[in-house]
């Protein structure tokens, strides 16, 4: 029998950046800056404060929250009653603990802050720009700012993401796309710098 699969964080990514709207060939879309697709992006194509901001995380994570609704169907004659449930779309906020930094200008407290409700493109990566990673869209919100005396200060924001995220599984060998749009597992581009998210539309 072969030993269980194990995985752990121990170089994660994590990136913003504000929606262009009105950014050259901007569409709909887009799940990250300028179309690119999950296995072609990188950090440095969101702000320039990601890499900064990225060394302040102690926690990340993608969280889902089922979406299911029932429907209750009255006892009869020759049945008892039950209830029948009726799954909605999976809803997911990307869920971030950092070392608070509003002593920074332009630290991540700050970017939040002056950002709070805009949406931006996400990008959160669990292995040193290698798979497995994710790329979307989210809405900002402030993150907490003070506490205690003398004490190391953390925050925790969860962003939700305005629609389901494209995600690249596996490692840097063999790994799969699923898109958020749906269509199945897609094989990760031989030629990354080339593709876009544009690029599987149609696959």
């Amino acid at each position: 029998m072969s030993d269980p699969v194990v995985f752990m964080i121990e170089e994660g990514e994590v990136g913003l950046m504000l929606v262009d709207t009105a950014a050259v060939g901007y569409l709909d879309t887009w799940q990250a800056p300028g179309g690119k697709a999950v296995d072609a992006v990188a950090l440095a194509d969101y702000d320039t404060g990601a890499a900064g901001w990225t060394c302040q995380m102690t926690s990340g994570a993608l969280t889902p929250a089922a979406n299911t609704t029932t429907s209750d169907i009255p006892a009869t004659f020759c049945k008892p009653a039950k209830t029948i449930p009726t799954p909605g779309e999976t809803t997911f906020t990307l869920d971030l603990t950092f070392l608070q930094d509003p002593n920074v200008a332009a630290g991540l407290n700050a970017y939040l802050y002056e950002n709070d409700t805009m949406e931006a493109y996400a990008y959160f990566g669990l292995n040193d720009g290698e798979p497995p990673r994710m790329t979307g869209r989210v809405r900002l919100s402030a993150g907490l700012i003070g506490g205690d005396a003398r004490t190391t200060l953390v925050a925790t924001v969860s962003l939700p993401l305005t629609r389901r995220p494209d995600i690249e599984f596996g490692d840097a060998t063999t790994s799969v796309i699923v898109l958020g749009s749906g269509g199945g597992a897609l094989a990760a581009a031989s030629a990354p710098a080339a593709a876009s998210s544009d690029a599987y539309a149609d696959a």
